[in-house]
């Protein structure tokens, strides 16, 4: 596999396995090449603008791209997702939403319209200011048809 190759294929596993993370070995096995080849392609692709993250699992996708990810993944799968949000008066809270709503752009930015369990209601955020999300084990219930008119009202509204 050649280089170009190589370093597609590296984002490509560690968006298959967002928002967790993959040693530089298993990339390595993966790919078939050395753990020190994959260690010099990772700082190419960091250096290049991929938001790649070091932790103790080993590499992940940070920034919007894990993000996205986890809310994709949640969306799919009917997930409760985990939210580390920056409020515009730079509060953080970490929330559990129910990402049934929507996904979408406006004005240069990308929102999730969710349910938030902190705060009991239907709550718009926008991706650049969560910090993190975490799909979490527990599913949550489709919403009954009045729900859905109600939120589709709401959604209709706000953005």
């Amino acid at each position: 596999m050649k280089r170009p190759e190589r370093l597609t294929a590296i984002v490509a596993e560690l968006e298959a396995r967002a928002p967790g993370a993959v040693s530089a070995r298993r990339l390595g096995e993966r790919l078939g090449v050395s753990k020190t080849t994959i260690v010099r392609d990772v700082g190419e692709l960091q250096r290049s603008g991929v938001p790649i993250v070091v932790d103790a699992g080993g590499y992940a996708l940070g920034g919007f791209e894990a993000v996205k990810r986890a809310i994709d993944q949640a969306l799919a799968g009917r997930f409760v997702l985990r939210v580390d949000y920056l409020s515009t008066k730079g509060v953080r809270t970490t929330r559990d939403v129910e990402p049934s709503i929507c996904l979408g752009g406006r004005g240069g930015h990308w929102y999730l319209v969710a349910w938030c369990r902190l705060r009991e209601d239907v709550r718009v955020f926008r991706l650049d200011r969560i910090m993190g999300a975490e799909v979490t084990d527990e599913r949550f219930p489709e919403p009954g048809r009045e729900r859905l008119e109600e939120l589709a009202g709401i959604v209709g509204g706000g953005l």
